[in-house]
């Protein structure tokens, strides 16, 4: 009887320590810090993959088109023109990490994302359309994670 407790308990303990990961075409990620003003949901459009950042602070919703070395998991996000045409001419290096961020990902289930300079490339898109910079509109660098994994 005694061994029934300590098998439920050690169960609950292993499941709740596991990382999460997902395809990168259905993943959702939010920074460590200020998760609540920004969002990326990926997705793929024409077999490629596109990141739609979302700033919700001032409800603007970017495309970057994504490309990462498939042996390596670096690669680079660069914008695309809106439906307007205006291209915010942002691009920014990243890496695909697996679920724990310890070790590069170049396919499969992808648990973070690490954004090297993403914050430094929106401060200069907004100081190239605005000479005022509100907080909480440029999204941070570093290390972004999974946190909804969609069914496609």
């Amino acid at each position: 009887m005694l061994k029934r407790p300590a098998l439920l308990i050690a169960a609950l303990v292993l499941q709740s320590g596991m990382a999460i990961a997902c395809k990168l075409e259905n993943a959702t990620f939010r920074p460590k810090y200020s998760a609540e003003h920004f969002e990326i949901r990926s997705s793929r459009v024409g077999g490629n993959p596109i990141f739609e950042l979302t700033v919700r602070r001032t409800g603007e919703t970017f495309r970057f088109r994504v490309e990462a070395d498939k042996s390596t998991g670096g690669g680079t996000i660069t914008s695309v023109p809106d439906s307007a045409g205006q291209d915010p001419g942002i691009r920014t290096n990243i890496q695909l990490l697996d679920a724990k961020a310890l070790k590069t990902i170049p396919a499969g289930e992808i648990g973070h994302v690490s954004f090297y300079d993403l914050g430094r490339a929106f401060v200069d898109f907004r100081m190239r359309t605005s000479r005022s910079i509100e907080p909480y509109t440029s999204p941070p660098s570093g290390l972004w994670s999974l946190v909804e994994c969609r069914v496609s």
